[in-house]
């Protein structure tokens, strides 16, 4: 039941949200960090490496690490952020549905 592909690619996008959490919570942190630059995640980089793993390895710590980046391109907005964190909350709602119509 925890080695299907299925569940491996819960496992990972579960792991993102929560890692996602920290680096939004962290833009929040600094927002009056002067030279402070804005991190996020690519979900859909993230979502394309875990479908593409066909391996038995459950440590998904290197398709976490490629799909982070930082964002050079404007200051931290405070709105954009809260909408991220919502955003964040939200996937994780739906993951964890997810997770629990497949225990059933």
């Amino acid at each position: 039941m925890f080695e299907t592909q299925g569940f491996k690619t819960m496992k990972g996008l579960t792991d993102a949200v929560m890692q996602r959490q920290e680096l939004l919570s962290n833009n929040l942190a600094n927002i009056e960090t002067k030279g402070y630059v804005r991190q996020d995640m690519d979900f859909s980089r993230l979502l394309s490496e875990l479908k593409s793993d066909t391996s038995s390895n459950t440590n998904n710590e290197g398709a976490l690490a490629r799909a982070r980046y930082k964002d050079n391109s404007r200051p931290i907005n405070i709105e954009k952020e809260m909408s991220s964190l919502y955003d964040n909350h939200l996937r994780y709602l739906l993951l964890t549905k997810s997770i629990s119509h497949h225990f059933e």
